[in-house]
């Protein structure tokens, strides 16, 4: 009787685990500029759900090093018969700067947008993401500027 038991919270507890863990991702996206959330790894990653008339704004930070930075953003509209979904992007400065900004709209089908940037100085450089719409996106970091502590 006691496995019985035990079986059931066990199966309870990871269903609230599964429940709880992609609702945590979805706060990890900082709204604050001055608290960007900080990327660790060679992806950015979200899904945003709104009419295109709503914005969401994220920040991100990473580090890079002279080189070059290849930006690699993904947009997938999440219901192919709406209007989809728009994404701006801006690189900037600690002292929020514009670097380089770009929008790019995907509308029933897969948007892709690839761009290599030039990294003279060793920096922190802040990401502020502006999306609109049903899409989901991947921004993929590579390149010979980016440094997650890989030592290259």
């Amino acid at each position: 009787m006691n496995r019985i038991k035990a079986g059931v919270l066990v199966r309870a507890f990871l269903l609230l685990a599964l429940a709880v863990l992609p609702a945590q991702a979805t706060f990890a996206q900082s709204t604050d500029p001055d608290a960007p959330t900080l990327v660790t790894e060679h992806t950015i990653s979200g899904i945003n759900a709104s009419n295109l008339s709503e914005d969401n704004t994220y920040y991100y930070a990473f580090d890079v090093r002279k080189g070059t930075l290849t930006w690699t953003l993904d947009l997938m509209p999440t219901n192919r018969s709406d209007a989809g979904g728009v994404l701006q992007w801006t690189l900037l400065t600690p002292k929020f700067d514009k670097l380089k900004y770009e929008n790019l709209s995907a509308q029933g089908s897969p948007a892709r947008q690839v761009k290599d940037l030039p990294i003279t100085i060793k920096r922190r450089i802040i990401v502020k993401l502006v999306v609109s719409g049903n899409a989901s996106y991947k921004i993929k970091l590579s390149g010979s500027a980016v440094d997650f502590g890989e030592g290259k």
